[in-house]
């Protein structure tokens, strides 16, 4: 009954003849046109969230991109770090093991200067590499036959 009351108020503020056809007409263009508006909206808030998810995503995408150059930098960098440390522990060892060796050089060069410096040694030594006698001493060589 209200919808009476409402077409007949419309007809009464145009006071003109409806057709019925027309009318129908128009009320689907209307729905359609309402449809259309709806799809594109529909469409254009789709659009716009595809784009939302694009931009995240690409965010995302350089984030990762990001965080994997940092790891893969401090990877690198502990890596180097960790082979000049064995490299230095190598030759902290082979120098340790040389100055040992020299150290014992040392020593035996020591007790070498020792024996050296008595007038016996030296005394013995020149008798023996240079052949030197004292005065009024003889050399006998025996024949080797």
């Amino acid at each position: 009954m209200a919808r009476k009351k409402r077409r007949s108020r419309q007809f009464k503020k145009t006071s003109r003849v409806i057709d019925m056809e027309e009318a129908r007409l128009q009320r689907q263009k209307r729905r359609q046109a309402a449809r259309e508006e709806e799809e594109r909206e529909k469409t254009a808030s789709d659009e716009r969230r595809l784009r939302r998810k694009r931009a995240l995503r690409k965010r995302q995408s350089r984030r990762r991109l990001l965080i994997a150059a940092v790891i893969t930098v401090l990877l690198i960098l502990i890596v180097v770090s960790v082979v000049n440390i064995v490299m230095l522990k190598k030759e902290q060892r082979e120098v340790k093991d040389k100055q040992e060796q020299l150290k014992s050089r040392q020593e035996q060069m020591k007790e070498d200067l020792k024996d050296i410096s008595e007038d016996k040694n030296i005394e013995d030594k020149a008798r023996e590499k240079l052949k030197l006698v004292k005065p009024g001493e003889t050399i006998y060589i025996p024949d080797e036959d």
